[in-house]
C-alpha cells in the first residue's frame, strides 16, 4: 500500500503540475487575446479615421470645384460682354471709315484697325469656345468628385461592417 500511496502522490503532483501549466497557458492566451482585440480596435479606428479624412478632403475638393465653376461662368459672361463691346466698336470704326472717305490715310488706318478688331473678335470667340469646353470639363470633374464621395461613404460603411464582423469573430467561445 505504501508503494501505491507513493505512486498516487506522484500522480497527484504530476496532475497539479499539469493543472498549473494549463492555467498559465490560459492566462497567456487571454493576454494574447486582449492584445489582439486592442490591435484590431486600433486598426479599425485608424482605417475609419483615414476614411473620414478622405471624405473630408473630397468634400473640400467638391466645394472648391463648385467655386471654380462659378468663377468660370462669371468669366465667360465677362468675355461675352467684351465680345459685344468689340462688335460695337467695329461698327463704330466702320462708320468712321465711311464718313472719312475723303481722307485716304484715315481710311487706310481705320481699315487696318477694323481688320485687327475682326482678328481680336475671332480670338475672343475662340476663347469663349474654350471657356465653354473648360466649363464642361469642370462640370464632369464635379460629377466624378461626387461619385468619389459616394464611393468613400460606401467604403466607410463596409469598414464599419468589417469591424462588427471582427468583433464577432474575436469573442471567445466558452
Amino acid at each position: 500500500m505504501i508503494g501505491s500511496s507513493k505512486h498516487l502522490d506522484k500522480i497527484v503532483r504530476h496532475l497539479e503540475h499539469v493543472e498549473d501549466d494549463i492555467r498559465q497557458t490560459q492566462l497567456e492566451h487571454a493576454a494574447h487575446e486582449r492584445r489582439t482585440d486592442r490591435f484590431m480596435q486600433i486598426t479599425v479606428a485608424s482605417l475609419a479615421a483615414v476614411a473620414l479624412l478622405n471624405l473630408y478632403f473630397v468634400g473640400e475638393l467638391a466645394h472648391e470645384i463648385g467655386v471654380l465653376v462659378r468663377n468660370m461662368d462669371r468669366t465667360l459672361v465677362h468675355l461675352e460682354e467684351i465680345e459685344d463691346r468689340m462688335t460695337g466698336m467695329e461698327l463704330h470704326f466702320q462708320q468712321v471709315g465711311e464718313n472719312a472717305g475723303r481722307l485716304p490715310i484715315v481710311v487706310d488706318q481705320m481699315t487696318s484697325i477694323s481688320a485687327r478688331m475682326q482678328e481680336i473678335e475671332r480670338d475672343l470667340g475662340g476663347v469663349s469656345g474654350h471657356m465653354h469646353q473648360m466649363s464642361s470639363h469642370v462640370a464632369e470633374m464635379d460629377r466624378n468628385v461626387r461619385f468619389m464621395t459616394h464611393s468613400f461613404r460606401n467604403v466607410n460603411g463596409k469598414l464599419v461592417h468589417i469591424r462588427h464582423n471582427v468583433r464577432e469573430m474575436s469573442r471567445v467561445v466558452p
